[in-house]
């Protein structure tokens, strides 16, 4: 299984992050072609929320830090200088957008294999 923090642990290279998912996309359709939608259908939709809070939330964390002010329009009102993202954080983020659509694409098969055959969620 997948740890919930896989994206984040260390190292942060995309090209391993992409073989670590491509491993677990594997582990998931051994597992859907054995007839078995647990535990990793409920395990992705948990992965795919933990991408989706991490993302959101630093967002929210970026937009609250405190900008210098480098200007003032009447116009446009203040103008605040940009906190610069991290490339390490930048690169995290080229995980979660990669990662999240295979997910959730492995999440909507499963619900469709459990809507047409509902005796092989275990």
């Amino acid at each position: 299984m997948l740890e919930l923090n896989w994206f984040i642990n260390t190292p942060i290279d995309f090209e391993y992050k992409n073989y670590i998912l491509l491993h677990y996309v594997s582990e998931i359709d051994n597992s859907y072609a054995n007839h078995k939608l647990n535990p990793y259908l409920l395990w992705t939709e948990k992965l795919v929320n933990e991408l989706s809070l991490f993302k959101d939330n630093f967002e929210l964390f970026h937009n609250s830090l405190k900008k210098d002010i480098v200007g003032f329009s009447f116009l446009s009102g203040i103008k605040y200088s940009e906190v610069s993202i991290p490339e390490k954080v930048e690169e995290i983020f080229e995980i979660v957008d990669y990662s999240k659509p295979i997910l959730e694409a492995k999440i909507k098969l499963g619900y469709q294999l459990h809507k047409k055959y509902p005796q092989i969620l275990y």
